[in-house]
Parts: C-alpha cells; structure tokens; sequence
C-alpha cells in the first residue's frame, strides 16, 4: 500500500532543515533586489554578467533548497500559499490540459530564451555605452517571468512528464 501525500513525514528540523530554510529564503533576494545591481558603478556587460550570475545564484539556491528540505516541506508551503489563495474545501485534481492552453505554455517555455539571446545581441551588437543596463536586466527578469508563467500554463503533469525524461529507464525496457 502506497503513502497518500497526506501522510507525508513531518519535518525534522536539524541541520538539514536550517541550511535549506536559509536557502529558500536567500532563493527570493535576487528576484527582489536585482535592481540594485543597476545601480553599481560598474560598465554595462560587468553590471549583465553581475545580474545574470545574481540571479542564476539564486536558483541554485533554491534546487539546493528544495533537495535538503525534501517533499514535506515543499508540500507545506503548497499547502501555505493554496490556503491563502483559496477557500478551505478540498481541492478537486486538476484536470487535463488542452491542447491550445499546452501550446501557449511550450510556446512561452521556448520564448522565455528570447530576452537572454536578445540581452547577448544588444553586448555584443551595440555600440559601447548604447546598451542600458537596465533595460538588459529587465530583459534578464522578463525571460524567468516567462518561464515560470509556462510552467505555471503547462500544470502538473508537464512537471511528471519532465521528470519521465530524465528518469532512467531501468533493466525492464532494455530487454524489450
């Protein structure tokens, strides 16, 4: 007999759980104060690059997080953010996707590259001095907006079938 999520296993709160409550909590500094690394004296690729690394630090963070804190937490703060954001009956499961709402998300999932390529365009094209560095970093900041909106659009089974992807296959489906 399998676990319902239900019956998760409460949270230990040792070493584990401090570092990766530290984790998830730096994860959201980035996304927040990203403006501020506009404002460094710093040339316009140094100030990119700067930003870039700023905010991919903080998604690091926030994988490294997710792997020490596991699925109890992770569910926790579902829980949080579903009884915030709706009422207390239980939830229905979702329901199956359309084709037209599953191609506006891969379609932003594909799109969410375009502010970085064109963030690159605008260093390595433009004169020295013509490329803002805010509008590069505002660039950097649409292309993860547009990535968790399509993961957002695709729903949940979008995220078990990525996971099938990277899931090996095992003994059985090689002798087939």
């Amino acid at each position: 007999m399998q676990k319902d999520d239900a019956a998760a296993p409460p949270l230990r709160k040792d070493w584990k759980y401090r570092l990766g409550l530290g984790l998830f909590i730096y994860s959201l500094v980035p996304i927040c104060t990203i403006e501020l690394v506009a404002l460094l004296p710093l040339d316009t690729a140094e100030i990119v690059t700067l930003g870039a690394v700023y905010v991919a630090s903080g998604e690091l963070a926030f994988l490294a997080a997710v792997a020490l804190l596991g699925k109890p937490f992770i569910q926790a703060v579902k829980d949080k953010i579903k009884g915030f954001f709706f009422s207390k009956k239980p939830l229905s499961p979702p329901k199956p996707i359309g084709k037209f709402r599953h191609g506006l998300g891969v379609a932003l999932l594909l799109g969410s590259l375009a502010p970085y390529y064109a963030a690159i365009g605008m260093l390595l094209f433009a004169g020295p001095g013509d490329s803002d560095a805010r509008t590069l970093l505002y660039l950097l900041l649409a292309g993860e907006a547009l990535f968790v909106v399509s993961l957002f659009i695709l729903g949940p089974e979008f995220w078990a079938r990525l996971k099938r992807l990277f899931e090996w296959p095992g003994k059985e489906r090689l002798t087939e």
